[in-house]
């Protein structure tokens, strides 16, 4: 009997030492600047973003440990398991046969069209080739595209390139979110050249896990924890500490919008 109770001891220790060795998730997140997310300063990531995932995290006992690394860089090292995650990543079909998602997204951006002063562009629903809509290079709205017409895409791999090109003529109108270029728009002092015009739904943002064994279920923990998190007094006081009113932030029961 003895034997038995110091072998289900030993067991137990173990089991709690595999456990602590775990706690430790190494998530990977782009090595620049994300204006009304999160940024890098001495190295250590800041921002709301950073703030709700660390807060839910140490509540269910995980320490994170942000990467920056280039973001190409970032999710083939979560696909080939190097990094535990990756932090605020649309969710695609593709990306969702290698990695397991926190179904509750994270974050969202407003996303709209961008326009000339005085333009008399509309978007009612529907895209046809008539439309020259600028992108930036590596933004995926191919599912968006495949419900509702695709238009002539013209790619840019800077925001003044793309602003640039929509005050001359060359494109109908941006689409990207409204924080992101609202930051460029300043920087380059084109307030009263370009406007954001229709919005569309929100673009949401998720954490993602790479297919560790364990991260399943780890992912499915996080979701319900985070679904919870956004319902509390304590998110609230965060959204307070950046003076960000509740209704600008993503809930965990909105609807998904075709803008990925």
């Amino acid at each position: 009997m003895m034997n038995c109770f110091l072998y289900t001891c030993f067991a137990f220790f173990l089991m709690i030492g595999t456990a602590c060795a775990e706690r430790l998730l190494a998530i990977g997140v782009e090595d620049r600047d994300w204006p009304g997310h999160y940024q890098w300063i001495d190295g250590t990531l800041v921002g709301i973003d950073a703030d709700i995932f660390r807060t839910v995290a140490s509540e269910a006992g995980y320490e994170i440990e942000f990467v920056p690394l280039p973001w190409k860089r970032v999710t083939m090292m979560v696909e080939d398991q190097q990094l535990d995650g990756v932090f605020d990543l649309v969710l695609t079909p593709q990306r969702e046969s290698h990695m397991h998602f926190v179904r509750t997204p994270l974050s969202q951006d407003t996303v709209v069209f961008w326009v000339k002063q005085e333009s008399d562009f509309s978007y009612k629903g529907h895209w046809d080739k008539s439309l020259r809509l600028g992108l930036m290079h590596a933004d995926d709205w191919s599912t968006c595209f495949a419900n509702n017409g695709v238009p002539t895409v013209v790619r840019f791999k800077t925001f003044e390139a793309a602003l640039q090109s929509l005050l001359m003529g060359r494109i109908d109108a941006f689409g990207n979110s409204f924080e992101a270029t609202f930051e460029h728009v300043k920087e380059l002092g084109f307030e009263e050249k370009v406007v954001p015009s229709h919005p569309v739904l929100p673009k949401y943002f998720y954490i993602a896990l790479s297919r560790k064994p364990g991260h399943k279920d780890l992912a499915d923990r996080f979701s319900v924890a985070l679904k919870m998190f956004f319902e509390s007094p304590a998110y609230e006081e965060i959204l307070k500490s950046y003076n960000i009113p509740s209704w600008e932030r993503v809930r965990p029961s909105a609807s998904q919008s075709c803008l990925r």
